[in-house]
């Protein structure tokens, strides 16, 4: 059981979801930012040994890690580079900090099932798409028998200030008419959910008999509906066209990664919201 006196730990503690987790997480007195700002515990995947961290670390505390090179087109015009830490230093980051009892949760992709057809449940082998969802997916594989590290899947993080919605944002500010690309389409995850789920996962660790869950919402969503759900809910005056992406596009992208929810749902005690719940 995660106790008080134990430390969190979040690496990649100013992106997106990093920064929402450090926002949201507020029952947790002990929560340490860690990256390369000097705001926080100072790591830097590419060069920072684990030992330094050894002073800091110890049995019983939860290190959530969210640090990577996440660009896909980076992990392909720069894979060697890209390998190295997504896959052998972060590799050996996990090994350390498991081997001194840090509990692990480690963030990959939807995308390690790019090349799947159908749905894909928690436990299906990752049938990845591009490199970056190829070193996502060695790592799932490394850490299969290691009982302190729990892998989240996440879908594409639908809340305030994500990506998608931020270009909604900006776009409807400008008075600038947004090309959608129809076709594309991921089980879209709200941020709430996401936390609660991360929260669930601390609290009720030895609960969860499973290793991978799927952060995902209950239903395949096109990146079309999605700016419609945005536009009716947050941006009435955003425009927008739909519109067939060309085939470049998808290269090294799946068009539709269908996920099931069953971790997921246990982990929340609930289905995960659909979009249209935002």
């Amino acid at each position: 059981l995660f106790q008080m006196k134990n430390r969190l730990f979040i690496f990649g503690a100013n992106s997106y979801l990093g920064t929402a987790l450090i926002n949201n997480l507020k029952n947790y007195t002990n929560i340490i930012k860690v990256g390369r700002s000097i705001d926080g515990l100072y790591f830097d995947l590419e060069s920072s040994n684990p030992k330094d961290l050894h002073q800091h670390v110890s049995n019983g505390d939860i290190w959530i890690f969210l640090s990577a090179v996440s660009s896909p087109t980076k992990c392909e015009m720069e894979f060697d580079y890209s390998f190295n830490i997504n896959v052998t230093k972060t590799k050996n980051l996990i090994n350390w900090l498991t081997k001194n009892g840090v509990k692990v949760i480690f963030a990959s992709s939807d995308a390690v099932f790019g090349k799947k057809q159908g749905i894909s449940c928690d436990e299906d082998v990752p049938m990845p798409l591009g490199a970056y969802a190829h070193q996502k997916a060695l790592i799932e594989k490394s850490v299969k028998n290691n009982n302190l590290v729990k892998v989240a899947r996440f879908s594409y993080i639908l809340g305030q200030d994500d990506k998608f919605s931020s270009l909604v944002k900006i776009s409807e500010e400008r008075k600038k008419t947004l090309d959608i690309y129809v076709g594309f389409k991921r089980c879209v995850v709200l941020l709430d959910d996401v936390i609660s789920g991360i929260d669930s996962l601390i609290k009720n660790w030895n609960s969860f008999n499973f290793k991978y869950i799927n952060f995902c919402g209950p239903e395949l969503v096109d990146r079309a509906d999605m700016a419609k759900i945005l536009q009716e809910k947050f941006f009435p005056n955003f425009e927008y066209i739909n519109k067939e992406p060309p085939e470049k596009f998808w290269e090294g992208r799946a068009k539709k990664i269908n996920l099931d929810c069953k971790n997921f749902t246990k982990i929340l005690g609930r289905r995960p919201k659909s979009i249209n719940q935002i």
